[in-house]
């Protein structure tokens, strides 16, 4: 266990706010009690990239990011605070720019590169007899009508001191061999030297001004190792893994030796150096086999410590992006300290969303005309299958045909079939491998999807997709060079449930968008206290410092704003009634439009939640709000993909969507949702300090997502990656903390953020019950006992009583936070026998007492009803 981690903050390094920016930071953030900056990644991305997940170099850190000088000045102020940083590093894939110089030499030297075995390609596939080509999918329209257009153009880059070709602001290499053809120029072994007066005659002979040139252009493209083809054609043709349906990054081969080895060299010295303490492996799922990754660098960091500094000599800690599905585990064999933290995002939606509201959210969502989410999954699985995974699907039918022998007699559109169902029933995002055996965790979600498909299946299927199961189960061998079905399978698996689920199905399906998040299932709508009790014990015994996060920078929606929609769950909110008033309100702002096309219901209750989950508390956000909006429902429509698409935009029904939403930013509308947003904004703010206060105290590591210690009312991205007003931030952190009356003034978000404050100070004060100390439920009886969440961390001698409230609307929250409700007085927690007598004192209201084993909540009555309790004398 590491015990310096403590606390994560999340920064996003880009241009705009570099290494240098953030060392003004870190007295603020070591006073918030952040242990460890969490920093995007910094190695070499695309020159203006704003996220930094295009790598194009792993030997140094990016300049545009403050590069390694900029690092060093950074952790020095972080050393001298007793602070550390942990990098997010992209194993899976690097950039196909021209920046990059590995890609740039595969696709000179094609598979004779010493960097064609860095890259997931598959080389066995040809466009000719002659040569294997890399399919390059980057052309607007086709090829012929590129070259019409005089947009592809040949030239001597000076830079490069070779002859590449251009097309927009894309290079490619072009080979001297393939050039010997042309009459004068075969003897000259390098552009560089070439005479000027003949490069000039080169570059006219394959112009794209004169037909004959573009000829003589189209028959060198045909000698490349790469080849140019029109981008809609991607998913058909392309004949190397991406990263989802992401033309611009390709994958890496990182399963092999030499690439881990090559990529890792330069971040090791950073570790032994002592300029980083870990890392953040982005897209884990994507590696063609993350245990042993995960192993592998476990082990290359355990020897690299000893040589760190000495005071720097800490476990090194390594989170993964996972995001697991529902009664998942992250296997301890991986070595990781635990995952990033969608679970415990997951955990705590789950928890705060309440189940007697789901019957009716149900009935609201059927009338809008939609299926339900598991239909809506598997619809969008289905396309994306026959649009930007058709190759690999392709790719996966043909390895299991050469697997059967002819006299088996089994088709193509047999396998098709049955793979198409297991796909689309697949359960996570994939399964993992022990010693070529399918590991004992995924073995049961292998078969749950075949027992689904067996029960859809014609008994004519089914001799087959047993056969199909078999092979999946246990990987076989192959000739040398052709890649395993089971390789295939993960290699989709895990891009289609992302691209299907939340890139697609998340925003078809609208039934409660508080429940449609990065790692969640929207499917599931709610969970009991006993469960979150149980989530929480079992990541304390199997991986305690896992990250505990409830943003991110790839969050649909702002952590505040889902805590608002959660309240519509609650059937007192009475959401489905408003929604239903507010179709027929609004029905003749459909026809103020001439589009003839109207806004689908399920789009209009679409736009009705964006409008509350980003809704300002303060005026002065509002300037931007009707820019935000727009820009996110283009894209929330689009990703979509029903009305209007990325490669086929109606613009004609976005802009009859974006005209309805800006009309219900007028009156008279305006003032219904206004009020109705004020109305359950204080069951709100309860939610979403219930959830600050659960990340803090419950076993893991809190982890912050910048500025978001202030109300976070952001949607997708690149919404939630503004810049934050840090000045106000640390202005109001060292202002004196009056928590009572920041409660008063809760929209100003001050509450939120001197709660964070108190109890990153608390981990801080006292590691030993975060690090070591037990975790218990509190049992809780009473007429509000499901409203409220009570659990202990504990050593032998302190103790810590958390007890925070759900279903907010429902007890009658007012204005200042305060509940009235009536139940709290015959509402009570059970400690243990050896407590009583105990002396307590309130961390939160400064309030020190006596219980019993038996403790009225009654004092909850008519006050804010959370409260966490210490005592240092357990007898």
């Amino acid at each position: 266990m590491n015990t310096s981690l403590r606390a994560t903050y999340r920064i996003q390094f880009n241009k705009d706010y570099t290494l240098y920016d953030a060392v003004l930071l870190v007295p603020y953030l070591s006073r918030l009690g952040i242990s460890h900056i969490y920093a995007s990644p910094l190695l070499a991305s695309v020159p203006g990239s704003m996220h930094g997940y295009d790598t194009i170099s792993w030997d140094y850190i990016d300049p545009d990011r403050g590069g390694e000088v900029g690092l060093k000045i950074l952790v020095d102020a972080l050393r001298k605070h007793n602070m550390g940083l942990i990098l997010d590093i992209v194993p899976n894939h690097m950039s196909t720019s021209y920046q990059n110089l590995w890609w740039q030499d595969v696709l000179l030297n094609g598979h004779k590169s010493k960097y064609a075995g860095y890259f997931d390609i598959d080389w066995s596939v040809s466009q000719t007899q002659e040569q294997h080509r890399i399919i390059l999918p980057f052309l607007e329209k086709p090829l012929c009508d590129i070259l019409d257009e005089k947009k592809i153009r040949f030239l001597y880059h000076s830079g490069k001191r070779s002859f590449v070709i251009t097309y927009e602001d894309r290079i490619f290499p072009i080979a001297l061999e393939s050039m010997n053809w042309v009459v004068g120029f075969s003897s000259f072994k390098d552009a560089e030297n070439l005479p000027l007066d003949l490069r000039k005659l080169l570059i006219d002979f394959f112009s794209s001004a004169t037909s004959e040139g573009r000829q003589n252009l189209l028959l060198l493209l045909q000698k490349q190792h790469y080849q140019l083809v029109w981008w809609r054609n991607a998913g058909d043709l392309v004949n190397w893994r991406r990263f989802f349906d992401v033309t611009s990054l390709i994958a890496l081969r990182m399963e092999r030796l030499e690439v881990f080895v090559r990529t890792h060299t330069y971040i090791f010295d950073l570790y032994q150096r002592g300029l980083i303490d870990g890392f953040r492996i982005d897209h884990i799922d994507g590696l063609l086999q993350p245990d042993k990754y995960c192993q592998h660098l476990r082990k290359e960091l355990e020897k690299l410590k000893q040589k760190r500094p000495e005071n720097l000599r800490n476990d090194p800690v390594i989170f993964v992006e996972k995001i697991l599905a529902n009664k998942e585990t992250l296997s301890d064999k991986w070595l990781v300290s635990g995952t990033t933290g969608y679970d415990f995002l997951e955990q705590t939606s789950l928890l705060l969303h309440n189940p007697k509201g789901e019957e009716k959210l149900d009935v609201l969502w059927e009338q809008c005309g939609v299926f339900p989410y598991k239909k809506v999954q598997e619809l969008a699985r289905n396309e994306k299958l026959d649009s930007s995974f058709y190759k690999m699907f392709r790719d996966l039918i043909l390895s299991f045909i050469n697997i059967f022998p002819p006299e088996q007699d089994v088709t193509e559109h047999a396998i098709e079939t049955v793979l198409r169902k297991i796909l689309v029933a697949f359960p996570v995002y994939r399964i993992y491998f022990l010693n070529s055996v399918i590991s004992k965790q995924s073995l049961p979600y292998l078969r749950k999807s075949c027992n689904e498909v067996r029960q859809e299946l014609s008994p004519y299927h089914i001799p087959l997709l047993n056969k199909i199961e078999c092979i999946l189960s246990q990987k076989i061998d192959q000739a040398l060079g052709k890649k395993w079905p089971e390789d295939l399978f993960v290699s989709l698996t895990a891009p289609l449930a992302a691209k299907a689920g939340e890139d697609t199905a998340f925003y078809r399906y609208a039934r409660l968008l508080s429940r449609n998040e990065v790692g969640t299932d929207p499917d599931l709508f709610s969970k009991n206290i006993e469960a979150f009790h149980q989530a929480n014990i079992s990541r304390f015994l199997s991986h305690p410092d896992a990250l505990l996060c409830t943003a991110t920078h790839d969050h649909k929606r702002g952590e505040d704003g889902r805590a608002r929609l959660m309240v519509l769950s609650e059937p007192e909110a009475k959401w489905p009634e408003t929604v239903m008033h507010w179709f027929e309100q609004n029905a003749d702002l459909h026809i103020l439009d001439h589009s003839k096309k109207h806004v689908s219901q399920a789009d209009e209750i679409f736009i009705y939640q964006t409008l509350i989950s980003a809704w300002p508390l303060n005026k002065s956000d509002f300037s931007d709000f009707p820019h935000r909006l727009r820009s996110y429902l283009t894209k929330a429509l689009r990703e979509s993909g029903l009305s209007t698409r990325w490669d086929a935009p109606d613009i004609t029904y976005e802009k009859t969507c974006q005209n309805f939403m800006m009309q219900l930013l007028c009156v008279p509308f305006v003032k219904n949702i206004a009020t109705f947003i004020n109305d359950i904004s204080p069951a709100a703010a309860m939610n979403s300090l219930t959830q600050v206060i659960l990340r803090c105290m419950v076993p893991g590591v809190p982890d912050l997502y910048q500025g978001r210690e202030d109300w976070d009312f952001s949607l997708v991205d690149p919404d939630n990656r503004r810049p934050v007003n840090y000045l106000k931030l640390q202005e109001n952190l060292e202002q004196e903390v009056d928590l009572l009356a920041l409660v008063r003034s809760w929209r100003d978000g001050k509450i939120k953020q001197a709660i964070i404050y108190k109890f990153l100070g608390l981990r801080k004060n006292y590691p030993q019950i975060f690090t070591n100390g037990r975790y218990e439920k509190v049992l809780v009886e009473g007429p509000l006992s499901d409203h409220v969440v009570a659990f202990q961390r504990f050593t032998k001698y302190i103790k810590i009583i958390v007890i925070v409230t759900r279903f907010n609307f429902s007890l009658n929250i007012n204005e200042y936070l305060q509940s009235y409700h009536d139940g709290w007085n015959e509402t009570k927690i059970f400690l243990h026998e050896d407590l009583k007598n105990t002396e307590w004192k309130s961390i939160l209201w400064g309030n020190t007492f006596k219980n019993n084993t038996v403790s009225n909540l009654a004092y909850f009555y008519g006050s804010v009803p959370f409260d966490v309790l210490i005592s240092h004398h357990v007898t």
